[in-house]
């Protein structure tokens, strides 16, 4: 695995069906370092309950468990000295974190905040390995890490630009009737969230920033199924960098290794843990294999790899300077480059696992 910089965090992520896979796959990792390195441990999937001490014994390891409850109470303590104009509009104002009502999805949210603050405090030459829930779980979630601070503001924007809108309309009733209607301001991200925000993005976004290890369970699956597995993978942009099937049938194995060599992504049968030494400065020209998307704007083509993703069912539309991609009731969304944002796509084709769009020349 490469790495643009060397004197920065190491920053390994790791999903798995299996708990034991996962615990293998740890307890490998950690016993491969010394105490001379710095290793922080995130779990992410609120389930991983081992013993500490066995982990910890050899190497210098802190491990941070997700607490929801305990972040959103947090959070809760930050907004409540500028919002609370708006609390007592919700006649919330009285109210602690826990009696708050449970909002769907809000607890990846909580994840996220946590993966983000544990980012921004991480010092260079430190190993950063985050736990993530199990697979499925893990890749929306990756894909949610990569909207940046969009992904409040587009679920609070709309809603606050509407309010200022309306609070403009009713000042003469407020001066009248003496009210005090609050502003959306206060309930915008602040400055030190939206730059957490920015630096997750990026991380995820970026492949050369982070290594991601997928170990899925093949035991009893067919190879259609494993691709359709894999397919998620490719339709939320959170591709692993190492895939590993265990006890997968020969024919999976010959059927996600074809999948998978045409593009960035490595394939195992059994636990493999990424190799820490192997750092090399990233350069332009081994970058290229790591890509998963590839822009030529001298003939207006775009290849995007989705292994597992097979032509029959799979729907390209294109509204304004955004591409949707549909497949299995999962969508992707691609938002056109300035050279391509005034073409229109005109072909497709899915070939070795590589999608390419065609665009428009006139």
């Amino acid at each position: 695995m490469s790495f643009e910089d060397e004197h920065r965090a190491v920053i390994l992520l790791i999903s798995a069906d299996r708990y034991t896979a996962l615990h293998q796959w740890l307890q490998e990792l950690l016993s491969s370092q010394t105490t001379a390195t710095e290793i922080k441990l995130i779990d992410l999937s609120g389930e991983f309950n081992v013993d500490y001490g066995e982990l910890t014994a050899n190497n210098n390891c802190i491990i941070h468990n997700f607490n929801h409850a305990a972040i959103l109470e947090r959070l809760w303590e930050q907004l409540n000295p500028h919002a609370t104009e708006w609390w007592q509009l919700l006649d919330i104002a009285n109210k602690q974190s826990i009696e708050l009502p449970p909002l769907p999805g809000i607890d990846d949210l909580t994840r996220l905040i946590l993966f983000s603050e544990a980012l921004d405090c991480t010092s260079s030459d430190t190993l950063l390995i985050a736990i993530l829930p199990t697979p499925l779980h893990a890749l929306k979630m990756l894909g949610m890490a990569q909207q940046g601070p969009a992904l409040i503001d587009e679920l609070l924007e709309p809603l606050l630009n509407w309010w200022d809108t309306t609070r403009k309309t009713l000042s003469a009733v407020e001066k009248i009737l003496r009210l005090r209607l609050p502003s959306s301001q206060k309930l915008r991200l602040n400055d030190a969230l939206k730059n957490r925000f920015h630096l997750l993005q990026k991380t995820i976004s970026n492949r050369s920033d982070h290594h991601f290890t997928l170990i899925l369970d093949g035991k009893h699956y067919k190879p259609e199924q494993i691709k359709r597995r894999l397919s998620v993978a490719g339709m939320h942009r959170a591709l692993p960098h190492l895939l590993i099937v265990e006890e997968a049938s020969k024919a999976v194995n010959i059927e996600i290794k074809n999948e998978c060599q045409n593009g960035p992504i490595s394939t195992k049968e059994s636990i493999t843990i990424p190799d820490l030494k192997q750092k090399v400065t990233t350069t332009n020209t081994n970058n290229t294999y790591d890509l998963i998307e590839k822009w030529n704007t001298e003939s207006l083509c775009v290849e995007i790899f989705l292994p597992g993703v097979s032509k029959v069912g799979l729907n390209v539309q294109q509204i304004a300077e955004t591409i949707h991609l549909t497949f299995n009731g999962y969508c992707r969304r691609i938002i056109l480059p300035t050279e391509f944002s005034s073409k229109q796509c005109e072909r497709a084709q899915i070939t070795n696992g590589w999608l390419s769009l065609w665009f428009s020349t006139g």
